[in-house]
C-alpha cells in the first residue's frame, strides 16, 4: 500500500486487508462454537473454509495483486452460495442472501463497473437455478443453517454487517476526501482563472498602449530624420567641397537607415501577421545594406566586398532578412578596422549558406557558442554591452525566417556568421 498513490486504490486494499483479519477472527470463532456444540457438518465446512483463509492470507503476504486478491474473495463467495444451496439441505436462508449483497458490493468498489455487474449477475444465477429446479420457498427465510445456535447465526450476521460498514466507510471516506480535495483545487483554480484574466486583460491594455506608443514614434522620428537625410544630402551635392555637411549628410542617412531598422523590427514584433516570403535578389539586397554604412566604412578603412553574383534569388522575406543583414554588416563594419568585410554564399544541394564575414579581433567563443545554439536569449554569463541588441535581434529574426544561424572563427582573424536557408 506504501507504493500505491491512488486514493480509491488505498480504500480497496484497506477494506480487503481488513475484512481478511475480520473473516480470520470470525471463522475462528464460528469453528470454536461449533465443534462445543457438536456440529459436526458445520464444523467440517467451517474448517475447510479456514484452511482456505489462512492459504488466502498468506499469499497477500507473499505479495498476491491486491485486484487478483479481490477475484479470489469473490469466487470463493460465489462457492458458498452455491454449496449452501445445492449441497446442503435447507441452505437457502439469510446468511446466503447476504452474501449476494457482499458480492455485488465488493465487485462494484473493488474492481470497477465492469466486474461488478458480471459478479452481481453471476452471484444471482444460483437462485434462479434453484428456483427453476423446482425447489421450494418457505414464507419465512430461516436465519442461518438449521440446527445451529443463535449466538453462531449472530456471528454469521455480525461478519456480514461488519464488512459491509467496512465497504461503505472507507469507499465513502476515500469519495468524500476526493471529492473535497477536487472542491479545493477547483476554488483554488477558480482564483488562479480570476488572477490570469486581470492579468491578461492588463497585458492586453499595456500592448494597445506599446503599439500606439510605437506608431507615435514611429511617425515622429522617421519623419524629421528622412527630412534630415534629404536635405543634408542635397546639401552634400551641391556643395562637394564641404567635409562637414558630407559627414552630417552620411551620419543623417545612416542614422535614417538604423531607427528605420530598429523600428521595423519593432513593428514586426507588434503585428500578429503571418511571415509572407517572396522571391528576392540577394545580390541586390547585399548591396542596398553596404550603402548604408558606406561613409563609416571609408571612415574605419575598411572595404565592402559583395561576393555573391547577381542573380543568385532566394524565397524569404525581404524585410526581415534585410535587418538580419543589416545588423549582421554594422557589428562587422563597428569591430573592424582597416580590413574586409565581405557577404558570400554556398549553394549546397540541401541548404543555401549566406555568409558575413570580417577580418577584426574575432568574436568571443561565449557568444559564438550561444549563436549556434538554440537560445533565443544569452545567458546571465554573457555581458550584453560586449555584443549589443542587434545579435539578440537577428537570432529571434532567424527563427521568423526559417534559417540557423552558424558561427565560428574566420581562419586567423575575424569571424564568420552563416545564415542557413533549407531548400
Amino acid at each position: 500500500m506504501a507504493e500505491e498513490t491512488n486514493v480509491l486504490n488505498i480504500a480497496r486494499i484497506k477494506v480487503l486487508s481488513l475484512s481478511l483479519h475480520l473473516r480470520l477472527v470470525y471463522t475462528a470463532m464460528l469453528l470454536t462454537l461449533y465443534v462445543a456444540e457438536n456440529h459436526t457438518l458445520q464444523t467440517e465446512r467451517i474448517g475447510i473454509l479456514m484452511g482456505v483463509v489462512i492459504l488466502y492470507y498468506f499469499a497477500l503476504r507473499l505479495g498476491l495483486n491486491w485486484q487478483k486478491a479481490i477475484h479470489i474473495a469473490i469466487l470463493l463467495f460465489v462457492f458458498i452460495i452455491w454449496s449452501n444451496l445445492f449441497f446442503y439441505e435447507e441452505g437457502f436462508h439469510v446468511v446466503t442472501l447476504q452474501y449476494v449483497v457482499i458480492i455485488s458490493i465488493y465487485g462494484f468498489y473493488g474492481l470497477g463497473n465492469k466486474w461488478g455487474t458480471c459478479y452481481s449477475l453471476f452471484a444471482i444465477l444460483p437462485f434462479f437455478i434453484y428456483m427453476y429446479l423446482e425447489q421450494q420457498f418457505v414464507a419465512a427465510v430461516p436465519w442461518g443453517p438449521v440446527g445451529v445456535s443463535r449466538l453462531a447465526i449472530a456471528i454469521l450476521l455480525l461478519h456480514n454487517f461488519c464488512f459491509l460498514f467496512l465497504v461503505n466507510y472507507y469507499f465513502f471516506n476515500s469519495f468524500y476526501s476526493t471529492i473535497s480535495t477536487l472542491d479545493a483545487r477547483t476554488i483554488e483554480l477558480t482564483s488562479s482563472l480570476a488572477f490570469l484574466e486581470d492579468s491578461q486583460e492588463q497585458l492586453e491594455a499595456e500592448f494597445r498602449h506599446q503599439k500606439l506608443l510605437l506608431a507615435t514614434i514611429s511617425h515622429d522620428i522617421k519623419s524629421p530624420l528622412r527630412f534630415l537625410m534629404t536635405t543634408t544630402g542635397r546639401l552634400a551635392k551641391t556643395n562637394p567641397d564641404l567635409p562637414t555637411i558630407r559627414a552630417i549628410s552620411q551620419s543623417s542617412y545612416r542614422l535614417y537607415h538604423f531607427m528605420k531598422n530598429l523600428l521595423d523590427y519593432a513593428q514586426f514584433r507588434y503585428r500578429s501577421t503571418r511571415v509572407t516570403f517572396n522571391y528576392l535578389d540577394v545580390h541586390d539586397l547585399v548591396e542596398q545594406k553596404f550603402a548604408i554604412f558606406l561613409a563609416e566604412a571609408e571612415s574605419n578603412g575598411n572595404r565592402f566586398l559583395n561576393a555573391i553574383p547577381e542573380g543568385v534569388i532566394l524565397k524569404n522575406n525581404v524585410q526581415l532578412l534585410s535587418i538580419v543583414l543589416h545588423n549582421l554588416i554594422d557589428n562587422a563594419n563597428k569591430v573592424t578596422n582597416g580590413g574586409v568585410i565581405e557577404v558570400m554564399h554556398k549553394d549546397f544541394r540541401d541548404s543555401l549558406h549566406l555568409i558575413v564575414r570580417d577580418t577584426g579581433p574575432g568574436m568571443d567563443p561565449a557568444i559564438i557558442r550561444w549563436l549556434n545554439s538554440s537560445e533565443k536569449v544569452p545567458g546571465a554569463d554573457l555581458d550584453p554591452e560586449s555584443f549589443g541588441m542587434g545579435l539578440v535581434i537577428v537570432k529571434e529574426v532567424s527563427t521568423l525566417i526559417h534559417a540557423g544561424l552558424a558561427a565560428e572563427p574566420n581562419g586567423a582573424q575575424g569571424v564568420s556568421i552563416s545564415i542557413i536557408f533549407q531548400k
